[in-house]
């Protein structure tokens, strides 16, 4: 705490040391607790230690001190380091949704998601605990919005898809690495806005997703009927110099629920799980990205 920059002796550093104090004395704790019944207990406040703050950030790095390793980054790892010490966190609020994704386990994940005829939720739990056995021979199409989904039940779309419903979170890593482990060939489709590029450059480099619609050839077709929602800064990597400048040309947000977009992701002729071919390569990001697939 003191090279990260806390010199001071205000009220609010003295309440997060006591905090983590107290906190250390309960840890690890068994049997597990919630993350914000660890926050009551230590802090008077069972949001004290809510994630994404800098008192959460305080309590990863006394959890890798516990245990000896290294403070993660990721979020599906922050919240298994913190398993590890016996506190859970967001398994129950976080959630996922899956449609038509082929398993061949018997598992009670696996039973649901085989009997569904809509989208599944799956909560981060679903995916720690008893996490299903996916087919590896499907394609799993990752999406960012879940008007995609419902535009595959009013398609009759029968490929397997998933979706984040924007930002990156624990369960949508923890699903992408269970499919990376289980040998499932990535795909992932995004908004062309900054946002959506920089989620797709994250899925691409971390997991070797196959980008697609998110490529100048989509947005030379979505042209024609362009969103009203100006573009807005783009992500400094991880996008394509033609397709910046002709995002910033048209100065429009190309969104998931364009038909140009829809018309490559969910084409009608599409199997269960089979792969798919593209009209057009997506080319709109670069072939370099560390640990990416072939963009």
């Amino acid at each position: 705490m003191r090279a990260a920059g806390t010199n001071d002796n205000s009220a609010g550093v003295r309440h997060l040391i006591d905090a983590l104090t107290a906190a250390a004395g309960k840890l690890p704790a068994d049997p597990p607790m919630p993350l914000p019944k660890l926050a009551h207990d230590t802090a008077g406040d069972p949001h004290f230690f809510d994630l994404d703050t800098l008192a959460d950030a305080r309590l990863v790095a006394l959890a890798a001190e516990l245990t000896g390793r290294e403070e993660p980054s990721r979020p599906d790892r922050v919240r298994a380091l913190l398993e590890d010490v016996g506190v859970v966190a967001d398994r129950l609020t976080a959630t996922v949704l899956l449609h038509h994704v082929a398993v061949v386990g018997d598992g009670p994940v696996d039973r649901r998601l085989r009997e569904a005829v809509t989208p599944v939720s799956l909560h981060l739990i679903d995916l720690t605990r008893t996490p299903p056995r996916l087919d590896p021979t499907q394609a799993l199409t990752v999406v960012e919005n879940p008007s995609v989904l419902e535009a595959a039940l009013a398609r009759g779309s029968e490929m397997a898809l998933a979706c984040t419903s924007g930002q990156l979170r624990a369960v949508n890593q923890a699903l992408l690495q269970l499919a990376v482990d289980q040998g499932l060939a990535l795909r992932y489709a995004g908004d062309l806005d900054g946002p959506g590029l920089s989620i797709a450059h994250t899925v691409a480099r971390l997991y070797g997703a196959d980008l697609v619609a998110m490529d100048t050839a989509t947005l030379h077709d979505a042209a024609a009927t362009p969103s009203a929602v100006p573009l807005g800064p783009l992500p400094a990597e991880g996008i394509g110099p033609q397709l910046a400048r002709e995002l910033c040309a048209g100065g429009r947000v190309v969104f998931q629920e364009h038909n140009a977009v829809l018309d490559r992701l969910l084409p009608t002729s599409n199997l269960h799980g089979t792969s798919i071919p593209l009209a057009h390569p997506p080319i709109g990001l670069p072939t370099s990205l560390p640990g990416a697939g072939t963009i």
